[in-house]
Protein backbone atom coordinates (compact mmCIF):
# COMPACT_ATOMS: atom_id res chain seq x y z
CA UNK A 1 0.00 0.00 0.00
CA UNK A 2 1.32 3.52 -0.91
CA UNK A 3 1.35 6.64 1.20
CA UNK A 4 -1.86 7.37 -0.65
CA UNK A 5 -3.95 4.14 -0.81
CA UNK A 6 -6.26 3.88 1.54
CA UNK A 7 -6.49 0.70 4.13
CA UNK A 8 -9.67 -1.08 4.94
CA UNK A 9 -10.53 0.76 8.02
CA UNK A 10 -10.43 4.02 5.40
CA UNK A 11 -7.44 6.08 6.59
CA UNK A 12 -4.14 6.61 4.57
CA UNK A 13 -0.98 5.30 6.12
CA UNK A 14 -0.02 9.16 6.69
CA UNK A 15 -3.33 9.26 8.73
CA UNK A 16 -2.15 6.01 10.71
CA UNK A 17 1.57 8.05 11.49
CA UNK A 18 -0.26 10.98 12.35
CA UNK A 19 -2.79 9.38 14.69
CA UNK A 20 0.39 7.48 16.01
CA UNK A 21 2.11 10.96 17.20
CA UNK A 22 -1.03 12.18 18.15
CA UNK A 23 -1.68 9.05 20.54
CA UNK A 24 1.96 8.89 21.58
CA UNK A 25 1.96 12.81 22.37
CA UNK A 26 -1.13 12.28 24.25
CA UNK A 27 0.59 9.20 26.26
CA UNK A 28 3.53 11.00 27.02
CA UNK A 29 1.29 14.67 28.51
CA UNK A 30 -0.95 11.79 30.36
CA UNK A 31 2.54 10.32 31.95
CA UNK A 32 3.83 13.91 32.68
CA UNK A 33 0.42 14.92 34.51
CA UNK A 34 0.83 11.34 36.69
CA UNK A 35 4.49 12.33 37.56
CA UNK A 36 3.20 15.50 38.93
CA UNK A 37 0.07 14.26 40.53
CA UNK A 38 2.29 11.03 42.04
CA UNK A 39 4.82 13.85 43.41
CA UNK A 40 2.18 16.40 44.66
CA UNK A 41 0.86 12.96 46.34
CA UNK A 42 4.09 12.75 47.76
CA UNK A 43 4.40 16.17 49.10
CA UNK A 44 0.85 15.84 50.89
CA UNK A 45 1.96 12.60 52.70
CA UNK A 46 4.15 15.18 55.44
CA UNK A 47 0.77 15.92 56.73
CA UNK A 48 -0.85 14.26 59.49
CA UNK A 49 -3.03 11.20 58.99
CA UNK A 50 -4.36 12.25 62.82
CA UNK A 51 -7.76 13.93 63.02
CA UNK A 52 -9.51 13.24 66.13
CA UNK A 53 -8.74 16.26 69.17
CA UNK A 54 -10.21 13.68 71.87
CA UNK A 55 -13.50 15.21 71.33
CA UNK A 56 -14.45 15.22 67.94
CA UNK A 57 -13.23 12.41 64.90
CA UNK A 58 -12.55 15.40 62.69
CA UNK A 59 -11.53 18.14 65.30
CA UNK A 60 -7.60 18.58 64.16
CA UNK A 61 -9.28 19.39 60.26
CA UNK A 62 -9.96 22.99 62.32
CA UNK A 63 -7.41 25.38 63.21
CA UNK A 64 -7.67 28.42 64.38
CA UNK A 65 -5.37 30.92 63.05
CA UNK A 66 -3.59 33.38 64.78
CA UNK A 67 -5.13 36.73 63.58
CA UNK A 68 -3.65 39.51 65.36
CA UNK A 69 -4.21 43.45 65.26
CA UNK A 70 -1.03 45.24 63.90
CA UNK A 71 -1.59 48.83 63.29
CA UNK A 72 -4.84 49.80 60.84
CA UNK A 73 -4.68 46.31 59.95
CA UNK A 74 -4.79 42.33 61.35
CA UNK A 75 -2.54 39.68 59.98
CA UNK A 76 -1.62 35.87 60.40
CA UNK A 77 1.21 34.10 59.78
CA UNK A 78 0.68 29.77 59.58
CA UNK A 79 3.24 27.11 58.34
CA UNK A 80 3.55 23.56 58.31
CA UNK A 81 4.05 23.76 62.90
CA UNK A 82 0.34 24.87 62.96
CA UNK A 83 -0.95 23.38 59.67
CA UNK A 84 -0.99 19.70 60.78
CA UNK A 85 2.10 19.18 58.51
CA UNK A 86 0.67 20.97 55.59
CA UNK A 87 3.73 21.53 53.40
CA UNK A 88 3.61 25.39 52.68
CA UNK A 89 3.28 28.85 54.99
CA UNK A 90 0.77 31.69 54.54
CA UNK A 91 0.78 34.93 55.73
CA UNK A 92 -1.86 36.97 55.06
CA UNK A 93 -2.45 40.93 56.03
CA UNK A 94 -4.70 43.59 54.28
CA UNK A 95 -3.66 46.63 52.65
CA UNK A 96 -5.83 49.09 54.70
CA UNK A 97 -3.71 53.32 53.30
CA UNK A 98 -1.36 54.61 51.47
CA UNK A 99 2.06 54.11 52.38
CA UNK A 100 4.34 50.77 53.46
CA UNK A 101 2.94 47.62 52.54
CA UNK A 102 4.21 44.70 54.85
CA UNK A 103 7.12 44.57 57.22
CA UNK A 104 9.89 44.49 54.47
CA UNK A 105 11.52 48.22 53.53
CA UNK A 106 14.11 46.56 51.34
CA UNK A 107 14.84 43.33 49.38
CA UNK A 108 14.74 40.27 50.66
CA UNK A 109 15.46 36.80 49.26
CA UNK A 110 13.98 32.87 50.17
CA UNK A 111 15.12 29.56 49.45
CA UNK A 112 11.91 28.81 48.47
CA UNK A 113 9.03 29.69 45.93
CA UNK A 114 6.49 31.89 47.26
CA UNK A 115 3.81 33.84 45.82
CA UNK A 116 2.12 36.89 46.72
CA UNK A 117 -1.49 37.52 46.28
CA UNK A 118 -3.32 41.09 45.66
CA UNK A 119 -7.16 40.53 45.89
CA UNK A 120 -9.57 42.75 46.09
CA UNK A 121 -12.35 42.98 49.71
CA UNK A 122 -15.27 44.23 47.93
CA UNK A 123 -17.71 40.89 45.95
CA UNK A 124 -19.62 43.41 44.14
CA UNK A 125 -16.32 45.18 42.60
CA UNK A 126 -14.01 42.87 41.60
CA UNK A 127 -11.48 45.61 41.04
CA UNK A 128 -8.52 45.90 43.73
CA UNK A 129 -9.14 48.93 44.56
CA UNK A 130 -5.80 50.23 45.23
CA UNK A 131 -2.96 50.93 43.47
CA UNK A 132 0.60 49.31 44.23
CA UNK A 133 4.54 49.39 43.74
CA UNK A 134 6.10 46.04 44.38
CA UNK A 135 9.58 45.95 43.46
CA UNK A 136 11.48 43.42 42.26
CA UNK A 137 15.19 42.73 42.13
CA UNK A 138 18.63 43.32 44.20
CA UNK A 139 18.85 46.38 46.36
CA UNK A 140 19.90 49.05 43.65
CA UNK A 141 18.56 47.55 40.89
CA UNK A 142 14.79 47.09 41.82
CA UNK A 143 12.39 47.19 38.84
CA UNK A 144 9.23 48.71 40.36
CA UNK A 145 6.11 47.26 39.50
CA UNK A 146 3.20 49.11 39.56
CA UNK A 147 -0.54 47.54 39.22
CA UNK A 148 -4.27 48.06 40.33
CA UNK A 149 -6.23 44.73 39.45
CA UNK A 150 -6.46 42.11 41.02
CA UNK A 151 -2.49 40.13 40.78
CA UNK A 152 -0.52 37.60 42.03
CA UNK A 153 3.51 37.91 42.06
CA UNK A 154 5.17 35.00 41.49
CA UNK A 155 8.35 34.52 43.22
CA UNK A 156 10.76 31.94 42.67
CA UNK A 157 13.59 30.73 45.02
CA UNK A 158 16.53 33.03 44.82
CA UNK A 159 14.91 35.98 43.34
CA UNK A 160 15.24 39.55 44.91
CA UNK A 161 11.83 41.15 45.96
CA UNK A 162 10.42 43.79 47.83
CA UNK A 163 9.93 45.97 49.44
CA UNK A 164 6.29 47.17 48.56
CA UNK A 165 4.27 50.35 49.06
CA UNK A 166 -0.05 51.12 48.58
CA UNK A 167 0.73 54.02 46.22
CA UNK A 168 -3.22 54.74 46.14
CA UNK A 169 -6.18 52.99 48.46
CA UNK A 170 -9.57 53.63 47.73
CA UNK A 171 -10.56 50.58 49.83
CA UNK A 172 -9.05 47.24 51.72
CA UNK A 173 -7.31 44.76 49.91
CA UNK A 174 -5.99 41.54 50.74
CA UNK A 175 -2.25 40.99 50.71
CA UNK A 176 -1.27 37.24 50.97
CA UNK A 177 1.65 35.16 50.63
CA UNK A 178 1.76 31.50 50.03
CA UNK A 179 5.33 30.20 50.19
CA UNK A 180 6.13 26.33 49.14
CA UNK A 181 7.98 25.43 52.48
CA UNK A 182 7.40 23.99 55.88
CA UNK A 183 8.96 27.35 57.69
CA UNK A 184 9.04 30.46 56.32
CA UNK A 185 12.75 32.07 56.03
CA UNK A 186 13.91 35.62 54.40
CA UNK A 187 17.37 37.48 54.81
CA UNK A 188 18.83 40.40 53.39
CA UNK A 189 22.13 39.78 52.97
CA UNK A 190 23.79 37.31 50.44
CA UNK A 191 24.68 35.01 53.45
CA UNK A 192 23.00 31.42 52.90
CA UNK A 193 21.95 31.88 56.66
CA UNK A 194 18.23 32.54 56.55
CA UNK A 195 16.40 35.13 58.70
CA UNK A 196 13.06 33.39 60.28
CA UNK A 197 10.32 35.47 60.24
Amino acid sequence: MTSGEKSEEGSTRRGFVRQLAVGSASLAAAGAVFAFHAGSVQAAQSVSRETADGEKKYGKCIVSLPVRKMGETVMFSAGADLLNGFPCNIIYAFGTQVGPLGLSREPHVHDHDEVIYFIGSDPADPDLGAEVNFKIGPKGEEEDHIFSAPTAVVIPSGVWHCPMETLKCDRPFLCMAVSLTTQYEFRYTDERKPAEG
